[in-house]
This record gives structure tokens, sequence and C-alpha cells, in this order.
């Protein structure tokens, strides 16, 4: 498309219906209550995990794996730095960004939003791969002893969400491309925003339930 002589992309043109399920009323629209009542089901979803690892540990005497002690956790340190509280800084980063991108969109700023879910991608991807790396070296199976499984459930079920906002957020990256969205019509943006921010919050539980208290 060429405006005065110049040409524009998807991302500079404005959609031209700012109606609609993704338009920001000054209230809580229907899409914006679906999304905090999905939030707040996984949020009982984990506190039902946490509370079955507290019970377990506070119960069993059967607690430790069944090479009779945890692991270490600076499995590979990078600077004297373990890879969990690497996966725990790229989480929290990658969190920044995120809200960056939703207050650029707030203003308008498609460009911005683009250049703030592209950080946000890739530590969600590079937050996977140390999980996934972190799997290999721990020595130990979700079959070996009571702490082991819960241990491999609990990350494993927080890892299947981080791959949910993963998807999620590449879905608002394209559609970012393509100039669906502006400073009245959002919603999908602020919507992978919060659910990103809670995976962001669990994995602070999680990190610390597991790698500190242990």
């Amino acid at each position: 498309m060429v405006v005065r002589g110049r040409r524009t992309d998807p991302i500079d043109r404005l959609p031209p219906n700012e109606t609609g399920l993704e338009a920001q009323p000054s209230r809580f629209s229907a899409g914006t209550w679906a999304v905090i009542l999905f939030i707040g089901s996984e949020a009982f979803f984990f506190m039902a995990l946490f509370t079955t690892y507290f019970f377990l540990r506070a119960r069993l005497p059967e607690w430790e794996p069944v090479f009779g002690e945890k692991p270490r956790w600076n499995v590979d340190p990078i600077l004297g730095i373990g890879l969990p509280t690497i996966n725990t800084i790229e989480l929290l980063v990658s969190s920044v960004t995120m809200q960056l991108a939703v207050n650029a969109i707030k203003r308008g700023d498609r460009k911005a939003l683009r250049n703030w879910l592209i950080p946000t991608l890739i530590l969600g991807v590079l937050f996977l791969v140390g999980q996934g790396y972190e799997y290999t070296r721990l020595g130990f199976l979700p079959r070996d002893g009571i702490f082991a499984g819960v241990f491999f459930t609990l990350t494993g079920f927080h890892g299947a969400h981080v791959t949910g906002g993963v998807i999620f957020n590449s879905i608002v990256f394209f559609r970012t491309l393509k100039g669906q969205f502006t400073a009245q019509r959002h919603l999908a943006v602020e919507a992978a925003s919060i659910y990103w921010h809670f995976v962001d919050v669990v994995w602070i539980g999680l990190f610390t339930t597991i790698y500190i208290v242990g």
C-alpha cells in the first residue's frame, strides 16, 4: 500500500473495525472475564500440586530419591550460577519484556509491540531448552522415589504451561505482523501478558519450594 508516495506495511495500518471482542472497554469485557476465570482455574490447579508436594514432604520418610539425597542444583553452572537460577532470570526478564509489549500497544505503537515480543519469545524458548537440558543431567527419573515423581510432575506441568505461553505469544506476534492490534483493540495481547505473568509467578513459587526450601 502506498500513501502519499511512501509504502506502508501491514503493521502500520489501522484495522477498519475498532469494535468487537478485542476492543478495550472502560470496564472488563466478556473476553477479559474469560481470561481471568481461566487463570483462576489454573491457579487452583497449581495450588493442588503444591499442597501435594508439602503434604508428602511432611508425611513420608521416603521423601528423598532412592539414591539417598536430592541432587545439587548447580547443574553445569555458568559463571558460578546454576542452571535453575539462570532459567529463573530468563523468565523474570521475559515478564518485563512482555509488559513493555503491552505498554507499547496501549500507546498504539505496534512496532514496539513487535520488537518487545521477540525477546519474550526467545527467552521463553531458552527456558524450555534449559529445563530439558536439566532433565538430562539430574541423574534420576520419575520412577526413582517419591521426591523424583513429584519433582517431575511439578516442573513438567509448569513446562507445559510455558510451552502454551510461547505458542500463545507466537500467535500474538504473527497477528502483530499483520497489523491486527491497536490502542483500542488488543485483548489478545493483554490476555497473553496475563497468562505469561501467571506462569512467571508460578515458577517463582516452584523455584523457591523445590530448589531453595527443598
